[in-house]
């Protein structure tokens, strides 16, 4: 995370960029869904686990916070190796490539070359299937010894948790889910602003953000905040019924952020829920580790999101209309 300013976390209001217009997408299909040769097979890891299995995401936090990987600083090879490491499990657990060339959406850094890495699980219904739900963290740390456990190895994790979740349902959301994890955001956002100018799928059909960044610090504040989920939202009305099968979290939904990947999706007018803990002690330290992580309540966090994401998907509400309504403020 590059910066997050909490604007009184159970207040409402807009965001703070003013919402310009959504442009035209310049597509409106799904790469996959004209990909005339299939991918090569991979072994399934759908049934290889409980998607929160607190052991498990803790060593996939572990590996991606590795003093090997240093940081994943875009362009280096511990960023190729988160990289790879999220592509392959977006193959593994049978989502579809977003691109034509695959999960990877290359850009440049500067000088450094990296990239986002885009799946999805397509809709289920053939009303809805075109409206989308977009998941997202970024897989970027600062390095030189700053390896990212909390910001963001936790909020990969977290997605790919809820991937999972999703993945060994008996049938698929009734609306699009897409998961992007991004490049390059400590760097201003980089990777997200990347994906909103080219995005490889119809952003004005995208209904809701759910962006995971730092959630592995409950235990430093003692609470999740879930920004953006406003009164008026369906996010909102449905984080209220979930709050309660999870006496554990303190849930704090509402308030205005800026600073993470929702805010290029936030200037088009998209709704978010940014999930977001607190982190006093190693914000950006060098003690951001994974002996730090509150394993326990991010556990809890990756699936209030999951079940976040999971009801968005299959909510009878008109998300589309709710959108056009409410944009990203209250």
């Amino acid at each position: 995370m590059r910066l997050v300013v909490l604007a009184a976390l159970t207040s409402t209001g807009a965001c703070s960029n003013p919402r310009p217009a959504a442009p035209e997408p310049t597509r409106q299909v799904f790469a996959a869904d004209h990909v005339t040769e299939p991918a090569p097979a991979s072994p399934s890891c759908v049934d290889d686990g409980k998607p929160y299995d607190p052991k498990t995401l803790r060593d996939r936090i572990a590996l991606l916070a590795s003093p090997k990987l240093d940081g994943r600083v875009p362009g280096t090879a511990g960023d190729l190796a988160a990289r790879a490491f999220i592509a392959e499990r977006f193959r593994c657990l049978g989502l579809q490539p977003a691109l034509d060339a695959g999960f990877e959406q290359p850009f440049v850094d500067g000088t450094a070359k990296t990239a986002n890495l885009v799946g999805l699980v397509r809709g289920s219904d053939p009303d809805l299937r075109d409206q989308i739900v977009l998941v997202a963290a970024h897989h970027d740390h600062l390095g030189h010894g700053h390896l990212g456990a909390n910001d963001n190895a936790s909020g990969v994790v977290a997605l790919l948790a809820v991937a999972q979740a999703l993945a060994q349902r008996d049938t698929a959301p009734k609306r699009t889910i897409v998961f992007a994890t991004f490049g390059a955001e400590e760097d201003g956002m980089i990777g997200s602003y990347y994906f909103a100018k080219h995005a490889p799928i119809a952003l004005d059909q995208v209904v809701q953000v759910i962006n995971l960044d730092m959630v592995g610090s409950h235990a430093s504040r003692g609470l999740v905040a879930a920004m953006g989920a406003f009164p008026k939202h369906t996010s909102r009305k449905l984080l209220d019924k979930l709050d309660d099968k999870y006496p554990k979290l303190h849930v704090s939904a509402g308030g205005r952020a800026r600073g993470s990947d929702f805010e290029p999706f936030c200037k088009l007018g998209i709704p978010y829920v940014f999930f977001w803990t607190p982190d006093a002690r190693c914000y950006h330290e060098a003690c951001d580790t994974v002996d730090k992580i509150d394993v326990a309540r991010m556990v809890d966090i990756a699936s209030l999101a999951g079940d976040l994401t999971a009801a968005l998907g299959d909510s009878d509400v008109d998300l589309l209309a709710a959108r056009k309504k409410l944009g990203c403020g209250a």
